[in-house]
């Protein structure tokens, strides 16, 4: 079971201890700096009643300016919080984004699939090992636009694939290749959140995954989606 940490609540936040001394210019900081001034002023050339009202607009302006930025870090740290918390429920559930890397337990067969900007007359299938190694490869032949995939089933150019992380590309060719962007897909069930960067990071057995690169999710053995999330044309254009 993945154990979730890092995830900073608000109450934490507000609870935390304070430190000595305060930051904000006050009424009675005003004042003793007014005193002040006014002792150690030039006799002979006193400064003027404007220069003191200016210079406490300055003063004033200061304080709110503070407490502004204290309000909007406060702010700041409670929006972090909820997100982080509320990442949480993409846990259990099955996402599909785009992706490259995928975890082969060594047993079974795992999907790979792709998205293809336009109908390609050939494509190729190459899948590499953590180390670049390439160790499979296969002749798609034909494939339509929009989404496709296959089976693989652990096979190598050397026999069994062992357990790991693997890394797989497609390839259009044949005659206007150049013109067909595809984007490869990974599929699984979230099992882990890693909080440590700041930011929620999903993972799909251990391979860490972009939130913004999620397609769609899915709760587990159900069709449709319970989120379906457009991505970006840009991304597309990866």
């Amino acid at each position: 079971m993945t154990t979730i940490e890092n995830v900073s609540s608000y109450s934490d936040v507000a609870n935390a201890p304070q430190s000595s001394g305060s930051s904000e210019l006050g009424k009675d900081a005003f004042l003793n700096l007014l005193v002040a001034q006014l002792q150690n002023q030039d006799p002979l050339d006193p400064q003027k009643n404007e220069a003191f009202v200016a210079q406490l607009a300055q003063f004033s302006s200061v304080e709110q300016l503070t407490n502004a930025n204290d309000a909007l870090g406060s702010l700041y740290l409670a929006m972090s919080s909820m997100n982080n918390a509320s990442m949480t429920q993409l846990l259990g559930k099955e996402v599909t984004a785009y992706g490259d890397t995928f975890h082969y337990d060594g047993e079974g067969s795992q999907t790979l699939a792709w998205e293809a900007s336009a109908e390609a007359k050939g494509a190729t299938l190459v899948v590499t090992d953590d180390s670049g190694k390439v160790v499979y490869t296969e002749d798609l032949g034909a494939i339509s636009a929009g989404r496709g995939s296959i089976e693989w089933d652990g096979s190598t150019i050397s026999g069994l694939a062992e357990e790991g992380d693997y890394t797989f590309t497609v390839t259009a060719t044949g005659e206007g290749a150049a013109e067909v962007e595809i984007q490869t897909l990974v599929t699984g069930e979230i099992d882990g959140m890693d909080f440590s960067s700041g930011s929620p990071v999903p993972s799909i057995q251990g391979v860490d995954i972009t939130l913004g690169d999620i397609i769609n999710v899915r709760i587990p053995g159900e069709d449709e989606p319970v989120e379906d999330m457009a991505a970006p044309a840009a991304r597309r254009a990866r």
